[in-house]
């Protein structure tokens, strides 16, 4: 693919002198061609750069001296006096400010009739002056290197920014700058992860300051294919073409990257290309791999003339090489590496941000962390000093939309007395707060007291009841629903969880299923519960009926047409966006429809034996894991439910648990009984 810029060239400026020699006289004719050519990039504003018009001085024998200015390319001078010469000649630009000079000697005699005065230095000192900014949400602990080389020069020069890191900004003011070209370089880090970087050409005018805003291009939340623009400055412009790359490439993938000018005698190009602000190889005609994530590609391009620099940039994503929905480009992550509290009775989901909630029973922490590329960035942490519940082992949790101040409720079931907390989180602060532990005992619908000791997980949302529910073990060590109000406050009598009524007795005498053999629960838009059980392989839904005190409890209860016997060793049911209800087993997945109560597909997979499943709402998948064999199976769904093609891959760890991201396009495989690492895959979503 092609993409067009408009690229700057600059030469020297070469005055020649031509001699008519008038022996008789002593005297000669002086005739003077001019040519000048200069470029911007990151320059000063309001100050042309083009030369158009030179002022000439010469001393020469006997104290004679000339000073003429022209716009001229050739001029003559008539009557100078034959013998040694010194010429200075200075270009200005419109405003009569000196951009360039050169000066030389010679002598002036019939058999040495002309000379050339170079125009070789840049007038003066200038200053730089730059203005960076990213997004706060997404860089947590920011840090900012910079690199100033001169043209000509190897050794760079090591800048130090003043860096406001609440507001996502930071300059740097450089004075006292030799006029000429240079390069800037800037890369943005968040801790050690690199996350974006550019690369400029900058042209320092004397007695003037070269400025510009720079925004960091950052890795969010969905990607956005880039732009590219070679900047068109002054002089001589001259259209450019990168060919090789577009804006979004596969990553892992060799790409031949070329910058080919259309003036054809441009052959004495210089080409450097930079990625994220870093160094790759110099070249017309380059070969670069690029890694997933998004990057910044610039091209700083020059000849061996003064003040030529200039360069160009593209914004573009390196995707994975797979089929949209497909996982691949797997990455271990692990705790060292990421600063995340793994372990024993660790759980994580993806919330509606985008970052992941990570949440360490063995490290009695809870963390906010986002997705980084190729890594995972700590944005917030917390522990029991401010969140005591995270005493508690987690089994599982969810979220729902609070307030219209973004705020999201927060509850996670716990595997001890507890049974379940309730947080607030803010998406715009990544600020978690505890609202309330459920100690145990709870207040039922018919008024008497229960106490529960554990929970089995499996949070859902009720948007009926507008509560939360997930499945309690009491005393007696029986299952019983708890719906969890995410009413704020604190007060108990305001926030706390009540028994369905007899919902156990009901599904065990009109289901005959065993409260205790359920392992998953899931919720659907209509608020329609499903119970799986493992004993008999068979499912339960419950529907809302409301009574005459108002009160809507789950008591119409059915059971989905589902052939049980062939449904044995069910593991867990998950409700894709569509409604559609997905059940995995052991070695097989199925497609159920509740409001048609059809079963929509049944696939056994021989040799398989699943631990999780996922659904990818956004590229329409359905991702299985097998810890095991280390196989992850991936399926694409059409709309209407039915699932298609197969897709399996190898993991890098036998882990047993899924999380997909809101967008689709991260998936992260772990273990939450004993997590060690953590491993992420990119996903292709268009």
């Amino acid at each position: 693919m092609k993409k067009a810029c408009t690229f700057l060239m600059a030469f020297l400026c070469a005055i020649t002198l031509f001699v008519s020699c008038e022996e008789s006289s002593g005297v000669a004719t002086m005739r003077i061609n001019l040519n000048s050519d200069t470029s911007r990039l990151i320059a000063p504003e309001d100050i042309p750069l083009e030369v158009v018009s030179y002022h000439i001085t010469g001393s020469g024998p006997g104290d004679a001296t000339f000073d003429i200015t022209t716009t001229k390319t050739s001029t003559s001078l008539s009557g100078v006096a034959v013998g040694e010469w010194t010429i200075n000649a200075t270009g200005l630009n419109s405003m009569g400010q000196a951009i360039v000079t050169g000066s030389t000697t010679f002598t002036l005699s019939v058999n040495n009739p002309s000379v050339v005065v170079r125009l070789n230095s840049l007038v003066g000192n200038g200053n730089l002056s730059i203005t960076m900014s990213w997004n706060t949400e997404v860089i947590s602990s920011p840090r900012i290197e910079l690199e100033l080389t001169r043209q000509g020069e190897e050794e760079s020069e090591e800048i130090s920014a003043n860096m406001n890191a609440s507001e996502g900004t930071a300059s740097m003011t450089k004075t006292g700058l030799a006029a000429g070209s240079y390069i800037l370089q800037g890369r943005l880090y968040s801790g050690d992860i690199l996350m974006s970087g550019f690369t400029e050409a900058v042209r320092i005018v004397g007695d003037a300051t070269s400025s510009k805003e720079i925004e960091f291009n950052l890795d969010n939340f969905p990607y956005a294919p880039g732009t590219i623009q070679l900047l068109d400055q002054s002089g001589v412009p001259v259209e450019c073409t990168v060919e090789g790359l577009a804006s979004e490439v596969n990553a892992g993938e060799e790409f031949s990257i070329s910058l080919v000018p259309s003036r054809a005698n441009l052959n004495d190009i210089t080409v450097k290309w930079y990625v994220d602000g870093v160094y790759k190889t110099s070249g017309q005609s380059v070969k670069i791999t690029f890694q997933p994530g998004a990057h910044r590609l610039d091209a700083v391009a020059y000849t061996n003339k003064i003040g030529s620099y200039g360069s160009c940039s593209i914004s573009f994503n390196a995707l994975v090489k797979t089929e949209v929905g497909v996982p691949g480009n797997a990455i271990r992550l692990d705790a060292a590496s990421t600063g995340l509290k793994l372990g024993a009775n660790t759980v994580m989901k993806f919330l509606p941000d985008g970052k992941l909630m990570v949440i360490s029973g063995v490290h009695n922490s809870l963390q906010i962390a986002s997705m980084k590329r190729n890594t995972i960035d700590i944005v917030k942490e917390y522990g029991v000093s401010t969140l005591p519940a995270l005493a508690s082992d987690p089994l599982d949790f969810e979220y729902h939309l609070l307030d219209s101040n973004g705020t999201y409720a927060v509850l996670v079931a716990m595997n001890n007395p507890t049974n379940s907390v309730r947080f607030n989180y803010l998406p715009s602060t990544a600020e978690v707060k505890q609202i309330e532990a459920c100690n145990g005992l709870r207040t039922s619908f018919a008024g008497n007291q229960a106490t529960f000791n554990s929970s089995v997980g499996y949070v859902g949302f009720d948007e009926i009841m507008n509560n939360f529910v997930f499945i309690g073990l009491d005393t007696d060590g029986k299952s019983n629903f708890l719906l969890e109000r995410y009413v704020a406050g604190t007060s108990a009598s305001k926030d706390f969880a009540f028994r369905g009524w007899e919902v156990s007795k009901q599904v065990e005498s009109n289901l005959k299923m065993d409260m205790n053999s359920i392992v998953s629960l899931a919720v659907s838009h209509d608020s329609s519960y499903y119970l799986v059980g493992n004993a008999k392989g068979n499912v339960a839904k419950l529907g809302h009926k409301t009574f005459s005190n108002g009160a809507a409890m789950k008591s119409n209860y059915s059971i989905p047409s589902l052939e049980s016997s062939k449904y044995s060793g069910l593991k867990k049911i998950e409700i894709s966006d569509d409604g559609i209800a997905y059940l995995m087993g052991t070695d097989f997945i199925a497609g159920y429809n509740g409001a048609t109560d059809r079963e929509l597909f049944f696939k056994k997979i021989s040799g398989a034996s699943f631990s999780d499943f996922a659904i990818n709402n956004t590229t329409g998948n359905i991702y299985l894991l097998s810890a095991e064999t280390m196989q992850l199976y991936s399926y694409s769904i059409d709309s209407s439910g039915n699932i298609g093609e197969e897709t399996i891959l190898d993991t890098l760890n036998s882990n047993k648990n899924i999380e997909v991201s809101q967008d689709g396009s991260y998936l992260i495989l772990y273990s939450k009984d004993n997590a060690t690492n953590v491993e992420v895959m990119r996903i292709r979503v268009i």
